[in-house]
């Protein structure tokens, strides 16, 4: 399983973020139906960029920790359900490699700007991830969600049926979320 490093996928974002912005440049952005035409663009994108190099970018391990961090805002740039099955095998590889070295791993989730609209929309990938995976449920210590949504305790409910076994190892983090991440980069260091 080869990895990105910080610089590349800070870059491989960029590009994503170009291309983002190139759509709604040639599509003016809807009032009605935006989930729609965010799933176009999304659709767009996947179907245009690596694969691979957006799953990398979305969700990696913290160098020299047991951690696993997912970013929402990444994911959402290019998430529709062709890339359900890529990204669930990545994110199962990506645990398995993390307990070939430890016992277990944490699972750090960057939820900025993520919405109830939000959860709908990936319903199938979040539940296929949770549902599919021991893993997930056994060897997880810890889910810290930051940028908690005002809203959590409607997707809790939502998703209730896929997390109840790990609904006890939720942290959520309302404040002071992107200091919070930039500490866990720095353990890295």
């Amino acid at each position: 399983m080869t990895t990105m490093n910080t610089e590349e996928r800070n870059q491989y974002v960029q590009e994503m973020e170009s291309a983002k912005t190139k759509y709604y440049e040639q599509h003016n952005k809807n009032r009605f139906f935006k989930n729609s035409q965010k799933l176009d663009c999304a659709t767009n994108i996947s179907q245009q960029m690596d694969i691979q190099k957006m799953i990398q970018c979305t969700v990696f391990q913290i160098p020299n920790t047991n951690i696993l961090y997912y970013n929402y805002l990444v994911f959402k740039t290019y998430a529709n359900d062709q890339v359900t099955p890529i990204l669930y095998q990545y994110v199962v590889a990506l645990v398995d490699k993390v307990l070939k070295e430890y016992s277990s791993f944490e699972f750090h989730v960057n939820l900025k700007s993520f919405t109830i609209s939000a959860a709908q929309r990936y319903y199938n990938i979040i539940c296929s991830v949770f549902d599919e995976n021991t893993s997930f449920t056994g060897k997880m210590t810890k889910l810290v969600i930051y940028h908690t949504p005002s809203v959590i305790s409607n997707i809790r409910q939502l998703l209730y049926n896929s997390i109840k076994d790990i609904v006890d190892k939720v942290e959520y983090c309302y404040k002071d979320s992107d200091a919070k991440i930039a500490k866990l980069f720095d353990i890295s260091s």
